[in-house]
C-alpha cells in the first residue's frame, strides 16, 4: 500500500499555492506520457503508475507513486516528484512543503 503524500501550502490563505502545484504535476506527467485531465485518478507509463487527487477545498494535493518496477521503488519516485513540483514552484516563486 503507497504512502498517502500530501503537498500542503505553507500559508494556507493563499490559495494561488495548490493550483501552482497542480499545474507543475500536470507537466511533469505529461513529460512521461501520462495524461492528466481530472483532479482525480491514475495513470501508467513505462511501467509505473501515479495516482493524483487533487482536491481543492482541503488545500491539499496528492501525487503518490502507485505501482513501479521492482528495480525502482516508489519512495524513489515519490522524492522525484517532490523534488520536480517544488523546483517547478521555486521557480515561479511559490514556497510549499511536503506533509506525509
Amino acid at each position: 500500500m503507497p504512502e498517502n503524500r500530501h503537498v500542503r501550502p505553507r500559508h494556507t490563505h493563499d490559495d494561488t499555492v495548490i493550483p501552482a502545484a497542480w499545474k507543475c504535476g500536470v507537466q511533469l506527467a505529461a513529460g512521461y506520457g501520462m495524461t492528466v485531465t481530472t483532479n482525480q485518478g491514475k495513470a501508467s507509463a513505462s511501467g509505473f503508475t501515479i495516482a493524483w487527487i487533487d482536491d481543492p477545498s482541503a488545500q491539499t494535493l496528492s501525487l503518490p507513486c502507485t505501482d513501479s518496477p521492482f528495480i525502482v521503488p516508489c519512495s524513489l519516485i515519490d522524492t522525484f516528484i517532490d523534488d520536480k513540483v517544488h523546483g517547478c514552484l521555486s521557480q515561479n516563486s511559490v514556497a510549499m512543503t511536503a506533509m506525509i
